[in-house]
């Protein structure tokens, strides 16, 4: 799902968040997808996503949330992997937390055909697929409600979409899958670990990558 980024894959296989580097990456099991379950560590995962580390204080803030609750589940998160401390900023007042580099892994397909799972993976994408898209929805509704805006103007000829298609086997998709995957981290690794500090002018730029078949039962219904 998501960062480490994300926000970088397919939820439902997601491979997303293991773009900002090469460490091992996390396969997410029944255990770690109930700790993915709650609301506002979604929001938190989104928020290190975008903004990249930070302690529980600055995310309370910037959740409009106690200091105190994020400081909770941001440990929960560190327990099942998720996320974990910030280098170079250790033995301060407050922890500094970061998304996992290596990313995760998750095989939504799977907990999806398992009656136990079924209820939890189902909120988890739905949140994830929501996020996604409002996100999306936002940026396209301020090119279209304010389009002078300075940001917009900055921005508007850079963003992009497109929709392809090709035909193809289950065993070439899954070969152009990896290809494409292969090819984003090696882009997203040359500009790892940049901040709005450290790098200002820098925005958190988005890539949704979805790839699916167009099945004729789907096309009839």
């Amino acid at each position: 799902m998501a960062q480490g980024l994300p926000q970088y894959g397919d939820a439902m296989n997601d491979d997303s968040e293991a773009l900002p580097g090469t460490e091992e990456q996390l396969q997410v099991d029944a255990q770690a997808l109930r700790g993915l379950a709650h609301p506002l560590r979604a929001r938190i995962l989104d928020e290190l996503a975008l903004n990249g580390p930070a302690t529980a204080t600055l995310l309370g803030r910037r959740l409009g949330e106690s200091s105190g609750a994020t400081s909770y589940h941001l440990r929960q998160l560190s327990r099942y992997g998720f996320i974990g401390d910030e280098p170079g900023r250790a033995g301060g007042r407050e922890r500094w937390w970061r998304i996992r580099p290596g990313g995760w892994r998750m095989r939504g397909h799977e907990f999806l055909s398992r009656p136990e799972t079924r209820a939890v993976v189902q909120g988890v994408l739905g949140r994830y697929y929501q996020q996604r898209q409002e996100r999306f929805e936002r940026w396209t509704a301020s090119v279209s409600q304010t389009p002078d805006a300075p940001a917009v103007r900055r921005w508007k000829d850079a963003a992009t979409d497109s929709t392809s298609h090709v035909r193809m086997t289950p065993e070439e998709t899954v070969e152009f899958a990896e290809a494409l995957h292969g090819f984003l981290r090696s882009q997203a690794e040359r500009l790892r670990d940049r901040t709005p500090e450290t790098h200002p002018g820098t925005e958190s730029v988005e890539l949704q990558v979805n790839l699916f078949p167009v099945l004729p039962e789907a096309e009839e219904d």
